[in-house]
């Protein structure tokens, strides 16, 4: 008497089995591809925005997309390229975000201590601002262009380490202490004497 073949296991049927399946409201072939492509997904995104709490929620809601639209995926095409254009998107969005905040804080920052040296009495706010000047003109054009990026241009720590070849906790690090160091210079400006950045 002959043995009828095995059911192939789930992981080797192609993506367009499971997908045909989880088109049907089949959990296990969702949950089959969410283990097929959760990692490739997750590397993507950590590498185009290393924040760990960021990379997990983009990479859920890639995937939260993808089921919500799996009609609309052509079987023809690669499930994982899908899957890293929604991620794409959603990192772009995440990022005009990021920009967006930023911006806005950087503008709100302005326009706060404008107003303070605008009215600035005995305090000596207006000589802070001016020394702050000061010692921004004696720092070396590497550590004002630092300054550049991060508060004008309102770039991320991702980015400027991205730009430079370092890592974003080397933006972080170097730029505490490019402003202890302003701290120190305005300080020592603010109590009559003269400061080399």
């Amino acid at each position: 008497m002959m043995r009828s073949k095995p059911t192939p296991p789930d992981e080797v049927l192609p993506d367009a089995g499971l997908i045909e399946r989880a088109r049907q409201g089949e959990e296990a072939a969702c949950s089959e591809l969410v283990a097929r492509h959760l990692a490739p997904v997750r590397a993507f995104v950590a590498m185009r925005l290393p924040i760990g709490h960021v990379v997990d929620e983009i990479t859920h809601e890639t995937f939260v997309f993808a089921f919500t639209h799996l009609a609309e995926f052509e079987l023809r095409e690669s499930f994982r390229a899908w899957l890293r254009s929604i991620a794409f998107n959603l990192v772009r969005r995440e990022l005009l975000r990021f920009a967006r905040e930023r911006q806005n804080l950087s503008n709100f920052e302005r326009l706060q201590l404008s107003e303070l040296a605008d009215n600035a009495d005995q305090t000596g706010l207006r000589d802070e601002v001016v020394f702050l000047e000061e010692c921004m003109g004696r720092l070396p054009d590497t550590m004002r262009q630092l300054l550049e990026d991060r508060y004008h241009r309102g770039l991320t720590g991702v980015q400027i380490a991205a730009s430079r070849g370092r890592t974003e906790e080397w933006v972080r690090v170097t730029l505490l202490r490019i402003r202890r160091q302003l701290r120190d210079c305005i300080d020592h400006k603010m109590t009559g004497g003269a400061h080399a950045v």
